[in-house]
Protein backbone atom coordinates (compact mmCIF):
# COMPACT_ATOMS: atom_id res chain seq x y z
CA UNK A 1 0.00 0.00 0.00
CA UNK A 2 1.24 3.51 -0.54
CA UNK A 3 1.28 6.45 1.04
CA UNK A 4 -1.59 8.09 -0.78
CA UNK A 5 -3.65 5.08 -0.23
CA UNK A 6 -3.08 3.35 -3.64
CA UNK A 7 -3.53 -0.33 -3.82
CA UNK A 8 -2.08 -2.75 -6.37
CA UNK A 9 -4.22 -5.01 -7.16
CA UNK A 10 -2.05 -7.70 -9.53
CA UNK A 11 1.19 -6.88 -7.76
CA UNK A 12 3.47 -9.86 -9.02
CA UNK A 13 6.68 -10.12 -8.45
CA UNK A 14 8.98 -13.07 -9.02
CA UNK A 15 11.71 -13.73 -7.12
CA UNK A 16 14.70 -16.06 -8.50
CA UNK A 17 17.32 -17.98 -6.45
CA UNK A 18 20.03 -19.43 -8.34
CA UNK A 19 18.13 -22.48 -9.89
CA UNK A 20 15.48 -23.22 -7.11
CA UNK A 21 12.11 -22.42 -8.17
CA UNK A 22 10.93 -19.43 -9.10
CA UNK A 23 8.48 -17.81 -6.53
CA UNK A 24 5.77 -15.29 -7.29
CA UNK A 25 4.30 -13.07 -4.65
CA UNK A 26 0.88 -13.37 -6.56
CA UNK A 27 1.17 -17.11 -6.30
CA UNK A 28 1.87 -16.60 -2.51
CA UNK A 29 -1.09 -14.27 -1.64
CA UNK A 30 -3.60 -16.53 -3.56
CA UNK A 31 -2.44 -19.81 -2.11
CA UNK A 32 -2.17 -18.22 1.01
CA UNK A 33 -5.37 -16.00 0.99
CA UNK A 34 -3.46 -12.64 1.03
CA UNK A 35 -5.15 -9.76 0.82
CA UNK A 36 -4.22 -7.26 -1.45
CA UNK A 37 -3.63 -4.35 0.70
CA UNK A 38 -0.53 -5.84 2.26
CA UNK A 39 2.77 -4.36 0.96
CA UNK A 40 4.12 -6.00 -2.14
CA UNK A 41 7.96 -5.10 -0.44
CA UNK A 42 7.26 -6.45 2.68
CA UNK A 43 6.19 -9.77 1.30
CA UNK A 44 8.88 -9.88 -1.37
CA UNK A 45 11.64 -9.52 2.15
CA UNK A 46 9.89 -12.43 3.71
CA UNK A 47 9.43 -14.82 0.79
CA UNK A 48 13.46 -14.14 0.06
CA UNK A 49 14.17 -14.57 3.58
CA UNK A 50 11.97 -17.72 3.70
CA UNK A 51 13.98 -19.00 0.43
CA UNK A 52 17.14 -18.60 2.00
CA UNK A 53 15.92 -20.77 5.21
CA UNK A 54 13.97 -23.65 3.76
CA UNK A 55 17.38 -23.70 1.22
CA UNK A 56 19.88 -23.89 3.90
CA UNK A 57 17.59 -26.87 5.17
CA UNK A 58 17.77 -28.61 1.54
CA UNK A 59 21.49 -28.12 1.61
CA UNK A 60 22.26 -31.37 1.06
CA UNK A 61 20.21 -31.84 -1.80
CA UNK A 62 22.59 -29.41 -3.71
CA UNK A 63 25.02 -30.85 -5.87
CA UNK A 64 28.60 -29.10 -6.12
CA UNK A 65 26.94 -26.49 -4.30
CA UNK A 66 23.91 -25.95 -7.87
CA UNK A 67 20.86 -25.91 -6.60
CA UNK A 68 18.79 -29.44 -7.25
CA UNK A 69 16.84 -30.16 -9.83
CA UNK A 70 12.91 -30.54 -8.29
CA UNK A 71 9.97 -32.42 -10.58
CA UNK A 72 7.19 -30.40 -10.65
CA UNK A 73 5.75 -32.27 -7.29
CA UNK A 74 8.84 -31.36 -5.70
CA UNK A 75 8.97 -28.13 -6.90
CA UNK A 76 5.84 -27.61 -5.64
CA UNK A 77 5.96 -29.27 -2.04
CA UNK A 78 9.35 -26.47 -1.62
CA UNK A 79 7.13 -23.75 -2.63
CA UNK A 80 4.63 -24.75 0.25
CA UNK A 81 7.35 -24.77 2.43
CA UNK A 82 8.38 -21.44 1.71
CA UNK A 83 5.07 -19.90 1.60
CA UNK A 84 4.46 -21.30 4.81
CA UNK A 85 7.50 -20.37 6.27
CA UNK A 86 6.76 -16.45 4.73
CA UNK A 87 3.11 -16.76 5.97
CA UNK A 88 4.29 -17.56 9.48
CA UNK A 89 7.01 -14.51 9.55
CA UNK A 90 4.48 -12.17 8.29
CA UNK A 91 1.81 -12.79 10.84
CA UNK A 92 3.15 -9.94 12.94
CA UNK A 93 3.33 -7.26 10.41
CA UNK A 94 0.00 -8.32 9.24
CA UNK A 95 -1.94 -7.34 12.52
CA UNK A 96 -0.20 -3.77 12.13
CA UNK A 97 -0.81 -3.23 8.40
CA UNK A 98 -4.41 -4.20 9.31
CA UNK A 99 -5.74 -1.69 11.78
CA UNK A 100 -9.39 -3.13 11.80
CA UNK A 101 -11.51 -4.27 15.39
CA UNK A 102 -10.99 -7.69 14.33
CA UNK A 103 -7.18 -6.98 14.25
CA UNK A 104 -6.69 -5.52 18.12
CA UNK A 105 -7.07 -9.64 19.50
CA UNK A 106 -5.45 -11.46 16.95
CA UNK A 107 -1.86 -11.55 18.74
CA UNK A 108 -2.33 -14.46 20.95
CA UNK A 109 -3.89 -16.91 17.59
CA UNK A 110 -1.08 -15.33 15.50
CA UNK A 111 1.42 -17.08 17.35
CA UNK A 112 -0.26 -20.48 17.30
CA UNK A 113 -0.90 -19.92 13.86
CA UNK A 114 2.66 -19.01 12.86
CA UNK A 115 3.61 -22.11 14.59
CA UNK A 116 1.48 -24.17 12.86
CA UNK A 117 2.26 -22.76 9.52
CA UNK A 118 6.30 -23.74 10.59
CA UNK A 119 5.34 -27.23 11.61
CA UNK A 120 4.17 -27.75 7.95
CA UNK A 121 7.10 -26.04 6.28
CA UNK A 122 9.18 -28.48 8.90
CA UNK A 123 6.99 -31.49 7.59
CA UNK A 124 7.44 -30.47 3.63
CA UNK A 125 11.39 -30.25 4.28
CA UNK A 126 11.54 -33.46 5.77
CA UNK A 127 9.52 -34.67 2.32
CA UNK A 128 12.04 -33.45 0.27
CA UNK A 129 15.00 -34.27 2.09
CA UNK A 130 13.41 -37.94 2.70
CA UNK A 131 13.02 -38.48 6.15
CA UNK A 132 10.39 -39.11 8.33
CA UNK A 133 8.65 -35.91 10.40
CA UNK A 134 9.70 -37.77 13.44
CA UNK A 135 13.38 -37.73 14.11
CA UNK A 136 14.90 -39.30 16.92
CA UNK A 137 19.00 -39.45 17.14
CA UNK A 138 21.15 -42.45 18.93
CA UNK A 139 22.64 -41.42 21.85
Amino acid sequence: MSFGGYVEENANTDIESGGWPVLKTSEFRQMRRIPSLFDESSIITALQAASLYVQGELDELSVDGEAPALDTLKASVYKRAVYGTAHADLLPEFATQDRREAAENTAEDDFKQADRFRTQAKRDISLLLGRSVNKVDLI
